[in-house]
């Protein structure tokens, strides 16, 4: 997926879901998903389509293997799309729920681009989403193969499958997941049907049902419309705090690392973020800080200084000094300062003019506060 869009929460329910039934313990799925603490909680929110990539990125690029989604969607039931699901299985016919389908999958994810044509022998369902995550596809269509069959018997099953990415394992076993010939390096992602599925009924078909959940969909859909992208941003903080600890973690929380966790520039993440009236320095001085009142008490100086990124002692306690006003050793002892007090007493100070190890050659990285 590009780095621009939202997805929903629902979307990320779904993929833990699906790494579940494919066998993953729930530690480990939020493990290599590696989204904040309480997000898979929070029903309906919206969070910056990096945050779904990068959970994403993390499942298929561990323990669960490159056809995780391709196992998943013939594991997840109807229904496991929420809104989107009903909406197609209430639907009268092949065209209707398509239809649905193509309008209201923003709700799960706006990313991407889908549409559908037709001519007199087949019908195409076409997916589009330059520089997207190739498993996302593969969930996405691999979804939809799975509906038609529950919907519409074996026979409607489509005929061909083409990805607009290169392959992650080899076409025959993609084929042997899905049940139908697959090609890569499309144009774009698409679905091609015989042209009789647009007429062929649909069992679960119930109209005055479809109407109450069309009318929910399209309040919902207008709700989004109206956030904007720069609502959208306000889930990025929460995000971007975690990333950014996994970063320090890995000795280089520079703007430019974390950005690439998210897909993006560090440029558009630094004007993303100050959309919401924070920036990097701010939160990774709050970071460094929170860190060191936690450790200052058990660990040596110089531990201490090495583990938030600073190159010696005597930088780490000079920003110390010049963020809380007092030195290490006095913060220990007086029980430290909060990061909210801090900042009460006026800006940020300016930096210690000395780069955090594990910076890249050539690299402007964060200088510490």
């Amino acid at each position: 997926m590009p780095a621009h869009g939202s997805g929903s929460t629902e979307f990320l329910r779904v993929l833990a879901t699906a790494a579940e039934r494919d066998g993953l313990e729930i530690k480990d799925v939020r493990r290599l998903m590696a989204v904040p603490g309480d997000l898979l909680e929070k029903r309906g929110a919206r969070v910056p389509i990096a945050v779904v990539r990068r959970a994403w990125s993390g499942l298929t690029g561990g323990a669960a293997g490159p056809l995780l989604s391709l196992r998943a969607a013939r594991k997840l039931p109807p229904g496991s799309l929420d809104i989107v699901d009903y909406l197609a299985q209430t639907s009268t016919t092949g065209a209707e729920a398509f239809e649905q389908l193509t309008r209201y999958l923003p709700l799960l994810a706006d990313a991407g681009r889908v549409w559908t044509e037709a001519d007199r022998q087949t019908f195409r369902f076409r997916h589009a989403a330059p520089g997207g995550l190739p498993s996302l596809s593969e969930l996405l269509l691999g979804l939809i193969v799975e509906r038609t069959r529950t919907m519409f018997g074996p026979a409607f099953a489509p005929r061909l499958i083409q990805f607009a990415h290169a392959p992650s394992a080899t076409a025959s076993a993609y084929e042997e997941v899905l049940g139908v010939p697959v090609r890569f390096g499309g144009a774009h992602d698409e679905l091609i049907f015989e042209r009789e599925i647009v007429r062929a009924p649909i069992a679960s078909h119930d109209p005055a049902l479809r109407s109450i959940l069309i009318a929910q969909a399209e309040a919902a859909l207008s709700r989004l419309e109206l956030r904007g992208t720069v609502s959208h941003d306000e889930e990025l903080v929460p995000a971007f705090r975690h990333a950014l600890a996994l970063a320090l973690d890995a000795g280089d929380p520079s703007l430019v690392r974390v950005g690439e966790s998210f897909g993006m520039s560090a440029r558009t993440l630094q004007r993303r973020l100050a959309a919401v009236g924070v920036s990097h320095r701010e939160l990774l001085q709050e970071l460094r800080l929170e860190r060191a009142r936690q450790a200052l008490g058990s660990a040596q100086l110089k531990e201490v200084s090495l583990d938030l990124g600073y190159s010696s002692p005597s930088a780490f306690h000079r920003a110390f000094k010049r963020w809380t006003g007092l030195t290490p050793g006095a913060a220990t002892t007086a029980g430290g300062t909060s990061p909210s007090s801090a900042r009460r007493r006026g800006p940020p100070p300016p930096s210690a003019g000395e780069p955090p190890r594990g910076a890249r050659p050539g690299q402007r990285a964060p200088r510490p506060s």
